[in-house]
């Protein structure tokens, strides 16, 4: 039977023969050495790892075997995708090889051949917000036994409603072109952090990574909590709801259907590695999930009302190799701004010939770049709010044109040693009502922007290198 993944809510609000499976399973794999491919720390270290990181959480000691240095250094360790457009199809085929390493631990353990990894669907309303009670009881159910689903260490158990959102999935294409935000993000080589962040990557993913906290703020930890792959598996059923709507274009290019050069490698749950392509984990292709529902709380119309019709209609969307229309450059700032403990405001200048900014939203869109962020934080949380002088528009907590951006991955982007180079994360806000908005305000033309930029529980200072606008058609 093929695995089926449903809602973790759907099981009940207690233990569950699911989620007991589940924490048997990561038990037994956490007893396996790291040098073994299916263990609980292999398949962590694939998507993180940081030796001084993992020593000083105990996840390893000094004296803890490791792969041999050709293996994780450069092949399997440290190559989760982020910040790219490969970040959703290299995720599908980790979800993949997890989730056919512990229903393989399962069933050798007494448990269902069928066992399926469960999503965190937490959009279906304020009770869904809470993570499962199987998260946070400190016992199996025999009330003797540690719970493993339940030993990381995390900030809250809780979501805010406020911090997350579903507005990724009203954006219709999936790759960004250089300066816009796209549903899937932007073109890249193999990358394990650095470049330009996708919609759906920004908003819900890395601000579940960062209001969790704990090891799930830290790329080089977050593959270690078990509440990291119900996250990431609703993140893919997000993907694959978007793929069933007709007026979205998903990326065809041979770039992204064959992958990097350096090829994507998963363990199966016999050791041995298996490469994989992004075309792979479309629908119809030998990774593609299947999922219960397609609809709830995803943010879209119903599709389908039985298991059997979301099937059949997997992948309405249309695939084109065409590259998304290209964005102008408007305007920007006179260069690199600091956000430390206090705030930092900007002005961002617009060109002659783009003052009338937004236009009609149906012919352009208008998106607030900030370039090449770089900190020392694992993650950080900046809030962006936005006026025009002539507007004379308050910066105030109440303002409407405000957005809280969560930085998954910062330090990792920012290290100067890495393969990213220290380029930092680039995050592009779509701000195209609030050009809207501020046009009708100022009576006249819109010459300049304020922006200003908080961050939210300063760890350390995080840099913007540019701040700048561009603006794309409706293609």
């Amino acid at each position: 039977m093929p695995r089926v993944r449903v809602d973790v809510s759907s099981l009940g609000a207690g233990w569950n023969p699911t989620l007991e499976w589940y924490a048997k399973a990561v038990a037994k794999l956490q007893t396996l050495p790291a040098t073994d491919r299916t263990s609980w720390r292999y398949l962590g270290g694939i998507h993180g790892y940081k030796r001084e990181t993992w020593i000083s959480k105990g996840v390893i000691t000094d004296k803890d075997p490791l792969p041999p240095d050709t293996e994780w250094d450069g092949r399997m360790w440290n190559q989760c995708q982020h910040q790219g457009y490969f970040f959703l199809p290299w995720h599908r085929g980790y979800l993949h090889a997890f989730e056919e390493i512990v229903g393989a631990t399962v069933k050798a353990l007494g448990g269902p051949s069928d066992w399926a990894l469960p999503y965190w669907n937490y959009f279906d309303g304020d009770s869904a917000l809470q993570m499962h009670a199987a998260f946070t009881d400190p016992k199996m159910p025999d009330k003797t036994t540690d719970n493993p689903l339940a030993a990381p260490p995390r900030t809250n158990t809780a979501l805010d409603k406020t911090k997350i959102s579903l507005d990724a999935m009203k954006n219709k294409i999936y790759t960004s072109a250089s300066g816009t935000s796209g549903f899937g993000g932007g073109v890249t080589i193999f990358k394990h952090f650095g470049g330009l962040t996708g919609a759906l990557e920004l908003n819900p993913h890395n601000s579940v990574h960062r209001r969790i906290g704990g090891f799930m703020e830290d790329p080089n930890t977050a593959g270690l909590d078990p509440i990291f792959w119900l996250h990431h598996c609703n993140v893919d059923r997000l993907w694959a709801a978007w793929l069933t709507r007709k007026d979205h274009v998903m990326e065809d290019g041979d770039a992204w259907k064959n992958g990097p050069v350096r090829k994507f490698e998963m363990p199966g749950p016999d050791g041995q590695l298996h490469a994989f392509t992004s075309a792979e984990t479309m629908p119809g292709g030998r990774l593609a999930p299947t999922y219960d529902d397609l609809q709830n709380g995803t943010g879209l119309p119903a599709v389908s009302s039985s298991l059997e019709e979301v099937e059949a209609e997997a992948m309405p969307a249309r695939l084109s190799s065409e590259p998304p229309p290209p964005a102008t450059l408007v305007g920007a700032n006179s260069g690199r701004i600091t956000i430390g403990e206090t705030a930092a405001t900007t002005d961002v200048r617009l060109q002659p010939q783009a003052t009338e900014l937004a236009g009609l939203a149906a012919e352009q869109r208008v998106f607030l770049n900030l370039e090449n962020i770089r900190g020392r934080a694992s993650s950080a949380t900046l809030t962006v709010r936005i006026s025009a002088p002539a507007a004379a528009s308050a910066l105030t907590e109440g303002s409407s044109f405000s957005q809280s951006i969560d930085l998954f991955g910062l330090a990792e982007s920012s290290g100067a040693d890495g393969e990213h180079g220290g380029n930092g994360i680039s995050v592009a806000i779509d701000i195209t009502e609030i050009a809207n908005q501020l046009a009708p305000d100022s009576g006249t033309p819109v010459e300049q922007l304020e922006v200003r930029i908080e961050q939210e529980d300063a760890e350390a200072p995080v840099t913007v290198e540019r701040v700048s606008i561009y603006k794309q058609p409706v293609g």
